[in-house]
């Protein structure tokens, strides 16, 4: 199934977030809010589990403030489920309803996402779910001004559950890289918590992978191990493994940084200059 990144989802996707952690979850779906918001369309967001308010906080980081944007009717949080049960039928006719009323306040169109971790609860017709995911796919294609993105937490759905609601959509979302040239490629990874850096780390690219460090020290301290994936990384000259064994070095004392898969080129020179990576792995 293909994958789009966050920042790139326009109008016709129909996309799912399987997430496996809270951060996953917020900083795929920050990047969706914060992408529809800066291109004037309206956002929808279906909350179950997520505090409303804590979306301003999600925003904050992209440079987008949240709270005016739910004052000015860009941006509305409503419950994900009714008291009154689940009738897919219905929620297709007001997603329809929304995307006229976005259009008619002169919005260029609809984001709509939503947590579906209500549908584990027992709401009578919850079981419909695959209806109304089918209902939402031809929403998305006729309408031509919607995108929707669900958001489905897989340590709570069963896993053959999950597979046959994720096949119903047109792809899955995942989170933007950080930095992504002909050269060098750094993506943001979650289970572990880390990066994954691919291609070639030299003058040409080293800002960049000093950049992504810097980001990966600030991140919330609730992980206290990073790590930093080399499967793809085809070749890092001697200022590159000098700035992660800086960023090894300068991380908050309750941190790791573990090494995967470093080739054996960087080991010899870690060798040489002394320099140690005290959580490398063994793998070649």
């Amino acid at each position: 199934m293909s994958a789009t990144h966050a920042g790139r989802v326009r109008p016709g996707d129909h996309l799912c977030l399987p997430f496996a952690s809270e951060a996953e979850q917020r900083e795929v779906v920050s990047a969706f809010i914060a992408d529809g918001l800066r291109r004037g369309e309206r956002v929808l967001y279906f909350s179950d589990r997520t505090n409303p308010d804590a979306l301003d906080a999600w925003l904050d980081p992209r440079g987008v403030d949240g709270a005016l944007a739910i004052a000015r009717g860009q941006l509305e949080v409503r419950a994900a489920d009714g008291h009154d049960g689940f009738d897919p039928a219905e929620v297709i006719g007001g997603i329809r309803n929304a995307v006229r009323d976005a259009r008619a306040a002169g919005f260029q169109g609809l984001r709509l996402t939503g947590e579906m971790s209500w549908a584990l609860r027992g709401v009578p017709g919850a079981t419909k779910l695959h209806e109304y995911e089918s209902g939402v796919s031809s929403t998305v294609v006729d309408s031509g001004d919607l995108a929707a993105v669900c958001q489905y937490d897989e340590r709570l759905f069963e896993r053959a559950d999950l597979t046959g609601l994720v096949s119903v959509h047109h792809g899955v979302v995942c989170i933007d890289p950080l930095h992504d040239d002909r050269q060098l490629r750094i993506v943001p990874t979650y289970a572990p918590r880390g990066l994954r850096i691919a291609g070639v780390v030299d003058d040409a690219t080293a800002a960049p992978l000093a950049d992504a460090l810097q980001q990966a020290a600030a991140w919330p301290t609730g992980e206290p191990l990073l790590v930093l994936d080399l499967a793809e990384l085809t070749f890092i000259d001697v200022a590159g493994i000098r700035s992660l064994v800086r960023f090894a070095e300068s991380i908050a004392p309750e941190r790791r940084v573990q090494v995967r898969h470093m080739p054996t080129s960087m080991r010899k020179v870690l060798h040489i200059a002394r320099w140690t990576l005290a959580d490398a792995d063994e793998s070649p």
